[in-house]
């Protein structure tokens, strides 16, 4: 699904390439920040995957919290 991305300079810009869409954001929160650099990554090393990756790591700060809500200590995973 193609995308319109605007931004506060006028350029307009149109894809379906989740990379793509990464590089035009301006992210302030730092887990956004954390999962724009994890597509960078991704796109550098491996070409594709960006939207594949950043859903995953949606999903797995989605279940995280659940266990902050609960309480439990990171250190608790490892």
């Amino acid at each position: 699904m193609d995308k319109l991305i605007h931004d506060d300079k006028g350029n307009a810009t149109i894809s379906n390439d989740g990379a793509t869409t990464m590089k035009l954001l301006d992210v302030v929160h730092p887990a956004a920040k954390i999962l724009v650099d994890i597509a960078k990554s991704q796109e550098s090393e491996v070409g594709d995957g960006t939207t594949r990756v950043v859903l995953f790591v949606e999903e797995f700060l989605k279940e995280a919290k659940l266990f902050i809500k609960d309480g439990v200590h990171s250190k608790s995973y490892t």
